[in-house]
This record gives C-alpha cells, sequence and structure tokens, in this order.
C-alpha cells in the first residue's frame, strides 16, 4: 500500500510540465542523457506541444549521439532529434533553443547525408543559429556552432566546394578567423566547457598556429571532463601533442 501510494505521489509530482522540465534539466546535468530521454518521452506524451519540452527532447537526443562516432548511433538519433526540433520551431519561432537545436541538428543531418545535403543544410545552420544568438546572445553553444559552421566551410575540400558551385551560384562563406572568433565568444560565456577548447586548437592547427594550437591543447588537459565525450576529446588532445 504504501508503496502504491508513492508511486501515485511521484506521477502528481510530474503531472506539472515544468517538474519534467526541471527533472530533464538536473538529468543533463548529471549526465544521464539516456534516462532523461526516456522521462522526456514519457513527458512528450503528456504535453506533446509543449516547446521547452520538445527542446529538451532534440538535445537528448543529440546529446546521446555526441558521445560515440558510431554512425548506426547518430542515424538512430538525429533523425527523431530533428523532427522534435522542427515541431518546438514551429510552435514557436522565437524560441532561442529551438532555433538552436534546429541549426545544430540540420547541421549533423547534412554530415550524415553526404556532400550535397551538407552545403544544403549549411544555410540553414546560419539561419537558425544566427537567428538563436539574435534572441539569446548568452548561450555559449550557439555561438559554438557558428564557428563549427566557420570551420567546416573553411574545410572544404576542392570536390565539396565543386558541388557547393553545382548547388548554388554564391556558395556559402566561412573562415578560419571567424571560427576563432566564435570558439573565443563561447568561451567568454562558458570557460570551463571542453569542446570549445578542442575545437579552437584543431583549428589553430589548420592555420599553422602551432603555438596556439599546443596551449590549447594543453589547457584541454586541465580541466575536467563532464562526459564521454570530453574524456575522447581528452584524449585525441594529448594525441596532437604528441605530434607538436
Amino acid at each position: 500500500m504504501k508503496i502504491y501510494l508513492i508511486i501515485l505521489l511521484f506521477n502528481y509530482a510530474l503531472s506539472n510540465p515544468i517538474d519534467w522540465i526541471e527533472k530533464s534539466d538536473a538529468l543533463d546535468d548529471n549526465g544521464k542523457y539516456q534516462e532523461e530521454l526516456l522521462e522526456l518521452n514519457k513527458a512528450i506524451n503528456k504535453y506533446p506541444d509543449n516547446v521547452d519540452i520538445l527542446w529538451r527532447l532534440s538535445r537528448a537526443h543529440f546529446e546521446i549521439a555526441d558521445q560515440t562516432k558510431n554512425i548506426e548511433i547518430h542515424n538512430k538519433h538525429f533523425y527523431p532529434g530533428i523532427e522534435s526540433a522542427e515541431k518546438a520551431l514551429k510552435l514557436n519561432p522565437n524560441s532561442a533553443k529551438a532555433n538552436h537545436w534546429y541549426a545544430v541538428l540540420i547541421g549533423k543531418i547534412g554530415l550524415l547525408e553526404g556532400t550535397k545535403q551538407k552545403i544544403i543544410n549549411s544555410y540553414e545552420v546560419e539561419k537558425y543559429a544566427l537567428r538563436a544568438i539574435e534572441l539569446d546572445p548568452n548561450y555559449d553553444g550557439t555561438y559554438h556552432v557558428m564557428a563549427r559552421w566557420h570551420y567546416e566551410l573553411a574545410n572544404l575540400s576542392w570536390f565539396e566546394r565543386t558541388v557547393a558551385e553545382w548547388v548554388y551560384a554564391t556558395p556559402p562563406q566561412g573562415g578560419y578567423d571567424q571560427a576563432v572568433d566564435f570558439y573565443k565568444k563561447a568561451i567568454n560565456v562558458k570557460e570551463d566547457e571542453i569542446r570549445h577548447y578542442f575545437w579552437l586548437a584543431k583549428t589553430y592547427l589548420k592555420m599553422s598556429s602551432y603555438q596556439d594550437a599546443e596551449k590549447t591543447f594543453k589547457k584541454i588537459l586541465n580541466l575536467i571532463p563532464f562526459d564521454e565525450s570530453d574524456v575522447n576529446m581528452q584524449s585525441e588532445s594529448k594525441e596532437y601533442l604528441n605530434t607538436l
């Protein structure tokens, strides 16, 4: 009888969408992404049009996929993630996080689907990421998105640039200098985020700024990893340092 009452009280406690949101954020803050996804799937069944639950569902799918380089897991999570972000965006075009997660996931879908789709989706990434920054200039994640956008475009191969010219009369333009600027903006907002430093260091390598790259990779090793993705980036940083 006591267990039944506890279950009833627990379900009642999560009868408000704010309670589900708070639980989702607590799980996310502790890197419990799989558990977060399970809870959000329950929440979205109760509140299918709640924008704040929808974009968190996108976030959970992304975080799970981001812990690995396994393409099957990427396919499994990026597609439902983009669906949730797209729905959130339609419900509220002025949600900064809906714009952010749509930008993130449309970019990931482009990478999964090949060169042409990567180029096509790049315009969407820029459009929605810049809108997210306009709506919330104090979120480091979207500065990182724009930095990666510039990095990826600056890093296009000759073949990819040729495809870009086929797709658009004026292909999207990115640059390593702009990427550095956006990574530094992200770091100014959140100075303990390993991924900002990791990709900044990789950008320095592309620019042949080896001393800056070495300094930044060393900085990464002094930061506390938050999840498996951070651990992997620290491991890769050590490998890069061995080559410098």
